[in-house]
């Protein structure tokens, strides 16, 4: 997946040099049997974490495509970070579409004792989204808690999963992944489904069923997997199942048939009922203009619905009726599609749920599995625009990070197209920093951003949590984290609530006691107070190598730093101007100098290197290496002042 990555500062959220350079670091991760993520490496005693003794998944569908998934596991915990994942088992489903049973649940020690998990260890939960609103109560999250454990242990269990009620009439799917970077010693999946079903399959990396054994009416696949060593962790990675060992299987043909599907229940959910149409009425009360029309009732979503996170396909994919969202005013991605598709619909402005993979990368599999789309935002294809209103900071025409770029399905069109390229247009961003210094070796100065989309609404998100109480601690942590000792306070500029306009922030900063201009010296490019600069984006390429696919988006960053000396310090030297240029972008650094004010201009625009529908592969990660050490080499420059006759000469 592409997520942003966050530091917080003080409270204040700061875009890490990774995500700013449009890469994403890798998470290695298990297959979706796993309970969570393996974190690679944490014991030097171990190659990794945990590995698979035994993974086993049966699928049996019946002719209405319902189906019982058995699923057991056999888990070596190697680590005291294994015995922490795997000390509880969380298995999600919805009640009112399946039925989950623990059928087996105990442990094997290291000397081949079994120890059953007790009953009262295996309980239901709420789950967190049931718990947060009533309309999703048939969220439930069956907890298995196994104890006693330690490095070396098997962690066994068995479940089965039976869907009663297909997600959509005549719809299966199977998505199984093993994940290059988890241990499988033994791993074996079968599908057995009535012979005359359609079934699509792609498989790669497995060894089994390219052609199903038909016996009395049934047609069953079987596949085979193992891995003893597991790739180790690496800087950069796609999601696992885009090169990983991949078993997808599914009775829809195309994704055509998974848009019908949606948009059967979707669209009755949207119809228009008098409150919604007084609603909208008085949203767009005295605006004639149809594109300002949607943009208010956008906000209006955005800013009164309040979001619930149910993910797409966990449960119930039918969405609530758009009065019932609006009675609520609460709903999952689902209904805030809903609501203002009937909003707009009330004002004659037709819409379309789309269906999309939020942060899931550009390419999307020959097989219509349901699982690739985990998010559903809105369409208008009057103004050839994309909305996301669960996006609470977002301002119309503007998306998050995850849904650009990105393929998605329309719903009521039932075609497959693209969200608007996650490129230098919108992840764009930059920041101009001035430093005066006095002759005390003191500096005063100012950081204004100059933010991209993206970058603008993270930053209203972060400025939207900030008041009176930590505003101060904000500031002071700000200066702390660059280095200075002195003090500093935040402007904003603009409204972080409003969404009709634009917003950023200033940083005005004092520091005391910086340099000695009474001995000659070099200084390099001060950090920028409250400023994201990628001075730093080298350490996200530290490994030599980078052996799987990763995503790399288009991006340009700019950087500009003014340093102000005092009229009395000579300027000895400024650093050279410098270009460089590979497959995967362009840096350029210009030294520049106006009587005592050095000006340095640092700009690197990286390129999506085989274009923004495709992945980069492993072998383009040296260029990026490249390119961001001539970024690490850049920031390196220093300016050298003072006066050079009281320097001592070595003979």
């Amino acid at each position: 997946m592409k997520p942003m990555v966050w530091l917080m500062v003080g409270g204040l959220a700061l875009m890490a040099a990774a995500a700013h350079a449009g890469v994403t670091p890798a998470v290695p991760a298990a297959s979706p049997a796993a309970a969570s993520p393996a974190q690679q490496g944490a014991d030097a005693q171990a190659s990794n974490n945990f590995s698979f003794v035994r993974y086993r998944a049966d699928y049996a569908v019946r002719p209405d495509a319902g189906n019982v998934q058995t699923e057991e596991y056999e888990i070596l915990l190697k680590t005291k970070a294994a015995v922490e994942q795997f000390s509880q088992v969380r298995l999600s489903y919805s009640e009112k579409v399946e039925t989950l049973d623990v059928l087996a649940a105990y442990t094997l020690t290291a000397d081949g004792q079994r120890r059953d998990v007790p009953a009262d260890r295996i309980y239901t939960q709420e789950s967190y989204s049931s718990a947060a609103a009533a309309m999703y109560a048939d969220r439930k999250v069956r907890v298995v808690v196994f104890p006693n454990l330690a490095p070396g242990t098997r962690v066994v269990y068995q479940t089965r999963r039976t869907q009663n009620t297909p997600y959509f009439p005549g719809y299966f799917g199977l998505w199984e992944t093993f994940s290059v970077f988890t241990q499988y010693d033994d791993a074996r999946v079968t599908l057995s489904a009535p012979a005359g079903m359609p079934m699509f399959v792609q498989q790669r990396g497995v060894q089994g069923s390219d052609t199903p054994t038909i016996r009395d009416g049934q047609a069953r696949r079987e596949w085979q997997y193992q891995r003893r060593t597991p790739m180790l962790a690496q800087n950069w990675s796609a999601a696992a199942w885009e090169f990983s060992p991949t078993i997808m299987a599914s009775t829809y043909r195309d994704w055509a048939q998974v848009a019908r599907a949606y948009q059967l229940k979707g669209g009755e959910a949207a119809k228009v009922t008098p409150g919604i149409q007084a609603l909208a009425d008085q949203v767009a009360a005295g605006i004639t203009d149809r594109r300002e029309q949607a943009a208010a009732l956008y906000r209006w979503v955005s800013q009164n619905i309040r979001y619930v996170a149910v993910y797409l396909g966990n449960g119930g994919l039918e969405p609530n009726p758009a009065q019932s969202i609006l009675d609520n005013h609460y709903g999952d991605c689902k209904d805030h599609v809903v609501i203002l598709e009937a909003l707009l619909a009330a004002r004659g402005i037709q819409s379309t749920p789309v269906l999309i993979g939020a942060g899931g990368g550009p390419t999307l599999p020959a097989i219509p599995l349901l699982g690739r789309f985990n998010h559903a935002i809105t369409y208008i294809p009057e103004f050839d625009l994309y909305l996301d209103s669960t996006s609470a900071y977002a301002r119309f025409g503007q998306l998050p990070d995850g849904d650009l770029g990105a393929p998605v399905l329309l719903t009521r069109q039932a075609t497959v197209a693209r969200t608007p390229d996650n490129d230098a247009s919108r992840n764009g961003n930059g920041l101009d920093v001035g430093f005066r210094f006095d002759a005390a070796g003191n500096l005063s100065g100012q950081t204004v951003q100059q933010p991209s989309e993206i970058s603008e609404i993270g930053m209203r998100g972060s400025f939207a949590r900030l008041n009176a109480q930590n505003r101060a601690r904000v500031e002071e942590s700000i200066m702390a984290s660059s280095g200075f000792d002195g003090s500093g306070t935040l402007t904003l500029l603009g409204d972080p609530q409003d969404l009709t306009r634009p917003f950023n922030y200033r940083y005005d900063f004092h520091a005391s006691d910086y340099v000695d201009f009474g001995a000659v010296g070099g200084m390099p490019l001060p950090d920028a107070p409250g400023g994201e600069s990628f001075r730093d984006i080298y350490t996200t390429t530290s490994a030599p190598t980078n052996d799987t696919p990763f995503y790399c988006t288009d991006s340009l960053r700019e950087e500009t730093y003014r340093l102000q000396f005092p009229a009395g310090v000579p300027i000895v030297a400024i650093p050279r101007s410098q270009q460089f240029r590979n497959a995967a972008g362009e840096y350029r650094l210009d030294w520049t100098r106006d009587g005592q004010v050095i000006t340095a201009h640092h700009r690197l625009h990286q390129r999506a290197v085989r274009g923004p529908q495709a992945l980069c592969e492993a072998q383009d990660y040296p260029a990026f290496r490249a390119l961001y050490q001539q970024v690490r080499r850049g920031f390196r420059g220093q300016v050298v002042y003072g006066e050079l006759k009281t320097v001592q000469v070595s003979p």
